[in-house]
């Protein structure tokens, strides 16, 4: 197994160190040669300053895109078309700028089989996959709302780097809240506000759907702390999930209203109301990606799941323009 990171700024180099522990890092492409010579330095791998010199030396079956945002569908193109035993692509968050653009990547993936895998890394954190997981067991009963916060604090500085908060941040909620919606029309409205010239900085986002669900989103870059949430309201319970701690608290509706009834819910964590899980997400990804290389497993997060976050970024950046609410579709992502 051969793999090349293209991009080794702050996220490309993260994956570039797990990969090179695992023995599978090929080489790296950087177009910044003071910072490919440094990161080939500490990781004792060649560098290349572009696609062309690295398929001169080598013929990786995995690529990690890692550049910035605005080149991400040119260079998924270029490598898919170019690297003749590619098996697997992950790309960084978000996919691509728009999801039309991710539309013809898909199309343009329909003569070859590869897996892509989009960067939305809290997909792969343990206390996502159990919230899905305790949902499924109807352990909530009917799912009536969802509030989400992710806020803290980003320098002015890295802003202009990583682009509006709705494709930074707000595609990892986007990518959870898309598995948990109806597949139907989404009704959605934003509300936010712009500081010294930077949009969204703080925005309040709510999606229903047919007025029988209804999703909540808080997101800010000036909140003087670190806050990643999900709050889950069901018709037999509630669910509190902190994503930073990886705790999860479940609480009985019946029992909170003074109801002893034996349809209450019986919490299903061993240790009580609350519960601890482990692991780390990036690494999680990782394994996810290699298993797509060695053609035993299928991506967490899929082109299709990648497309539905960017509707919603979208359907964000149109409403706050706008001032109006914006209904669009989602789409079943394959599994």
């Amino acid at each position: 197994m051969k793999i090349c990171v293209i991009g080794v700024g702050r996220i490309g180099f993260l994956h570039a160190r797990l990969l090179n522990r695992l023995g599978i890092l090929d080489s790296i492409i950087e177009s910044n040669i003071i910072v490919a010579k440094r990161v080939s330095d500490h990781l004792h791998v060649p560098y290349y300053s572009n696609l062309d010199s690295m398929l001169e030396n080598s013929s990786p079956n995995g690529v990690v895109i890692a550049v910035p945002t605005e080149h991400h569908f040119d260079m998924s193109k270029s490598v898919i078309d170019s690297i003749p035993h590619l098996k697997a692509l992950l790309i960084e968050k978000p996919v691509t700028p728009s999801s039309k653009e991710a539309e013809i990547l898909k199309s343009h993936l329909s003569l070859r089989k590869i897996a892509i895998l989009v960067g939305h890394i809290e997909v792969y954190n343990p206390v996502v996959s159990r919230i899905i997981r305790t949902i499924n067991e109807g352990m909530l009963g009917e799912i009536r709302s969802l509030l989400f916060q992710r806020r803290g604090a980003v320098g002015e500085n890295r802003i202009k780097i990583l682009g509006d908060d709705y494709q930074d941040n707000g595609v990892h909620d986007f990518d959870v809240v898309s598995r948990l919606l109806p597949k139907s029309k989404v009704k959605l409205f934003t509300s936010a506000v712009s500081v010294n010239g930077i949009s969204n900085s703080s925005s309040t986002i709510i999606a229903s759907t047919r007025n029988e669900f209804y999703c909540t989103f808080l997101m800010s870059r000036e909140y003087a702390g670190k806050v990643r949430t999900i709050d889950i309201e069901g018709s037999k319970a509630t669910l509190h999930a902190d994503l930073i701690t990886q705790m999860l608290e479940l609480r009985s509706l019946e029992v909170a209203r003074g109801e002893t009834t034996s349809s209450a819910i019986r919490v299903p964590f061993s240790s009580g109301e609350q519960i601890k899980v482990y692991g780390e997400p990036l690494l999680q990804e990782v394994w996810n990606f290699i298993d797509c290389i060695k053609g035993e497993g299928k991506p967490l997060v899929s082109l299709d799941d990648a497309i539905n976050a960017m509707k919603i970024v979208e359907a964000a950046r149109l409403s706050v323009t706008t001032g109006e609410s914006v209904t669009f579709t989602l789409q079943e992502a394959y599994r």
